[in-house]
């Protein structure tokens, strides 16, 4: 039987999936799996110290930083940001439009936005492309729903779509979270994340800026994609027999002025693992050991954990690339999916993970201590041929740290 290295080669090799940069790390350091396979280009091997659009694994350093923010006493996660972020003071709901009509439907909030709902996708605050009635409403404004085409404050200030804190819905909280970073800090979200985040754990080669870090542009990966789709950053995967393709895609614009806390770093995996084993091992770096312990926690009321719950059991999602089996118990921590039962794979209660658009996924889980790390570079995002290779990189990696044991 080829072994699991066999394997992943093999499928790099025929573009079955894309190349890759596979991950792990226990708290200690004594167990240690880092490899790249396949091509990072049509002329160019993968490497250690190639670099990947690491989109929404943004969240989890934002949300490290907005902790930080708490930790210092400049904001409580229960405050009204609205006295920072003034924007988000009396918001909308766009609750649908009149018949017949291209008016739409709005009434105040009740309820004020708190650091909370931003940081777990509970304030209302949805991605514009991924809501009927959001959609609608940017068309109607002559605007194309997504990412790009827009400058960051534009693009993330949209009417809510419920009243805060009774629902979930994925959207752009933790942008809005970097924005807040940022004024109160009198710094750029850039600039914060340097001295406080990737300073603090020795992480060089990560950014929001290509043009600032040579070596992150230098080593990016080009994107990949399955299927022949014209915007496939914004369609989600579906299930194909087809060989992985290059596209110039670029997902992002290069250079930018904006710096989105939610989704816009682009870095080394390997320097992002440094990130993630600060949390893991709860050495004091990043977050103080009791704040470390309110991210593995869960946070969402009883309408928020329904409906996130109803989000992530739609038939959509079912054997996608980061998807759960049906019946797992999920919440959502301060920095990411809670997952709330022992996986198959090995993966245990309490594990805090998330994943990124071109379909790279993280999971922190302390109760085995242990921490992964699955990146590519492919779309559309959920990815379901990258899902079977990611769940055969987690099971081998519990295998074989169970057998070091």
């Amino acid at each position: 039987m080829a072994s699991f290295e066999e394997q992943i080669q093999k499928a790099c090799d025929e573009r079955i999936i894309p190349g890759v940069v596979l991950l792990a790390t226990d708290a200690e350091g004594k167990f240690q799996y880092k490899k790249a396979f396949g091509p990072k280009d049509p002329n160019q091997p993968m490497g250690l110290d190639s670099t990947f659009i690491l989109a929404s694994c943004t969240k989890l350093m934002t949300s490290i930083a907005a902790l930080q923010c708490v930790e210092r006493g400049q904001i409580g996660l229960d405050d009204d940001v609205s006295e920072i972020l003034p924007e988000l003071e009396k918001p909308e709901i766009l609750e649908g439009y009149e018949d017949g009509s291209e008016k739409p439907i709005l009434k105040t909030a009740r309820e004020k936005i708190t650091l909370r709902l931003l940081l777990t996708h509970a304030s209302g605050i949805a991605y514009d492309a991924i809501h009927p009635n959001l959609v609608r409403w940017r068309t109607l404004r002559g605007q194309e729903p997504g990412m790009g085409s827009l400058p960051m404050m534009d693009r993330i200030s949209v009417p809510l779509v419920f009243e805060p804190g009774s629902g979930w819905i994925y959207g752009t909280g933790l942008d809005w979270a970097g924005v807040l970073i940022s004024r109160l800090n009198h710094t750029s979200l850039e600039a914060y994340m340097q001295q406080h985040i990737w300073n603090a754990v020795g992480a060089k080669d990560i950014t929001f800026h290509q043009e600032l870090k040579p070596s992150v542009k230098q080593n990016l990966v080009k994107m990949s994609m399955r299927g022949n789709m014209e915007k496939p950053a914004f369609q989600l995967a579906v299930k194909s027999e087809n060989g992985v393709e290059w596209t110039d895609d670029l997902v992002y614009d290069d250079p930018t002025e904006d710096e989105y806390g939610g989704s816009g770093a682009i870095g080394s995996p390997v320097e992002y693992l440094k990130i993630m084993h600060s949390i893991l091992a709860n050495d004091g770096r990043l977050l103080k050991p009791g704040t470390v312990e309110d991210m593995f926690k869960p946070q969402l009321g009883k309408e928020s954990l329904q409906a996130l719950m109803g989000f992530r059991e739609q038939p959509m999602w079912i054997d996608t690339f980061a998807s759960l089996p049906l019946g797992t118990k999920i919440d959502y921590g301060l920095g990411g999916l809670l997952i709330l039962n022992d996986l198959k794979t090995g993966l245990k209660k309490g594990s805090l993970t998330w994943s990124g658009l071109p379909n790279l996924l993280w999971t922190i889980d302390r109760d085995s201590g242990l921490a992964l790390l699955y990146a590519s570079n492919i779309l559309p995002f959920g990815d379901f041929q990258s899902a079977t290779y990611q769940k055969l990189f987690e099971k081998e990696m519990y295998d074989r740290y169970t057998a070091q044991s």
